[in-house]
């Protein structure tokens, strides 16, 4: 139970002595950081200034005029609804938090309690990649009345120690309304585990004075590893990204475990972990698989003015489908290349892309949006909807997954939960989820996956496989596949 009502009891009934100094102490803080003023003019309120540990505004006749919000490593003012300057901080900043021990209390029987670490998610919210995965499987824990964990989503303030749990998150969430004042410290306890699932390591770096300590009290911390490619594959990431990841992984790689998304990057990992950390301490690693329904908590609705001619268009003739965004990483300069190829030899089918334009792909982006075929048999839809997207699963014929690197692989588990054929490139990874359900292809020349297409097209008839032959994933079962695994620490 959080002590909040203890305290209350205490400020009445000093002399019950039931929180030590220490813990009042920090209330009190808590408290003194958080007002909120009106003044009224015949009976009406005027002007309402909100101080919060991250927001303060002022209001007039109910409308936010100024406010100044810190977003964990950045501030942000803003005139009404205009933001007008950002001040964002990078690089270590252990000097700013207090390191000291944090409030925690005694293990009590029950359920143990999950901390899930929802990061920059407390600030702005983000529908792809990463941060996706982390709000449907958050969606999925909390929803698991007799899994035997309690879960409960928190993060952090750049400027404190610890933890805060993001009530006001979970309101936006569930569209009840945001309420930054019931963003309270957690008070942790032996047993509990904290799992960080959005890699941030500016945030482990900040507080690692306080997860220290955790971790010294009981609290078991987890961090959750998406893939290893900025080590692995360099030249497939930005540059501050690399160096980013690589003061990020032997970070975590102190603590007390790791989860990853499928058992190849559990087994890259603990190939990393051999030779870069001397250690003899227990440390957990352990994998599981995420699931393929994302549509179901986080829904988006609408469907562009051209919809019914880009569906039409792909069911008139046979359709590859590739769902990422579009990188150096994704395999787009080869399969277009490709479908060039086949066009040039007479062969009628549709490339379709869905995804955003991502880093270091200008050329790539100019060349689709000037491409003779482009809106004929080439299509890129960037920023559709779910709806949009399901439909557009359910017009094509095939889902095809030309990336070069991969820690799991949503596409293929996408596409094979839409009962889609899939062509996948021959990696170790895309084996591990599609077995025998896919269609490989090697080499990364043009004519070797030219080749593979035609050659399904052809096959087709005579029963190529199907996605319907691989067994996928819900988030539910992802979450639960992931407590699993917990339960082994």
């Amino acid at each position: 139970m959080y002590p909040f009502w203890k305290y209350a009891l205490h400020r009445r009934f000093p002399r019950l002595n039931i929180l030590d100094e220490e813990t009042v102490g920090r209330m009190e803080r808590l408290f003194a950081r958080a007002s909120v003023r009106d003044w009224y003019v015949a009976g009406l309120r005027l002007v309402r200034v909100r101080t919060f540990p991250r927001l303060q505004s002022v209001e007039i006749c109910g409308c936010p005029l100024v406010q100044i919000r810190r977003h964990g490593y950045k501030k942000c003012w803003s005139f009404g609804s205009f933001e007008i300057l950002k001040l964002r901080v990078s690089g270590p900043q252990t000097g700013s938090s207090p390191t000291g021990p944090l409030v925690l209390e005694h293990a009590r029987a029950g359920r143990r309690r999950l901390y899930w670490n929802i990061g920059s998610l407390a600030f702005a919210d983000d529908v792809s990649g990463v941060p996706r995965v982390a709000k449907s499987l958050l969606h999925s824990l909390m929803s698991m009345s007799d899994s035997g964990y309690e879960t409960c989503p928190v993060y952090t303030l750049a400027e404190q120690a610890g933890y805060v749990h993001a009530r006001s998150f979970l309101g936006k969430m569930s569209g009840d309304g945001e309420d930054e004042a019931l963003d309270e410290p957690v008070v942790f306890r032996d047993g509990d585990i904290l799992l960080s699932p959005i890699p941030d390591v500016r945030e482990v770096e900040t507080h690692i004075g306080a997860l220290k300590a955790l971790q010294s009290r009981g609290v078991k911390i987890l961090f959750l590893v998406h893939d290893l490619i900025p080590l692995q594959h360099p030249e497939f990431c930005p540059e501050g990204f690399r160096n980013d990841f690589a003061r990020w992984l032997p970070l975590i790689s102190r603590f007390d475990g790791v989860l990853t998304v499928s058992a190849v990057v559990a087994d890259d990992y603990r190939a990393w972990r051999k030779e870069h950390v001397k250690s003899d301490a227990p440390f957990f690693v352990n994998w599981f698989h995420l699931g393929s329904d994302m549509e179901k908590h986080f829904a988006g609705r609408g469907l562009p003015e051209d919809a019914s001619a880009v569906l039409a268009a792909m069911k008139a003739r046979p359709t590859f489908l590739s769902v990422s965004t579009l990188e150096p990483r994704k395999g787009y300069r080869q399969s277009l290349a490709a479908f060039e190829r086949l066009w040039e030899r007479n062969i009628d089918v549709n490339f379709v892309i869905v995804g955003r334009q991502g880093w270091n792909v200008e050329d790539l982006a100019e060349k689709i949006t000037r491409h003779p075929e482009n809106g004929r048999r080439l299509f890129w839809l960037r920023g559709i909807s779910d709806e949009f997207l399901n439909r557009v699963y359910a017009a094509s014929g095939c889902v095809l997954f030309a990336s070069e690197a991969e820690g799991f692989g949503l596409a293929v588990a996408e596409g094979a939960g839409h009962g889609k054929p899939l062509i996948l490139r021959d990696m170790p990874v895309f084996r591990e989820i599609a077995g025998d359900g896919a269609t490989y292809f090697s080499g990364r020349s043009a004519e070797a996956l030219a080749d593979c297409l035609e050659a399904w097209l052809h096959d087709r008839p005579n029963g190529a496989p199907a996605g319907t032959n691989i067994h996928v994933l819900s988030w539910d079962e992802s979450a639960a596949m992931l407590l699993s695994r917990l339960d082994e620490i």
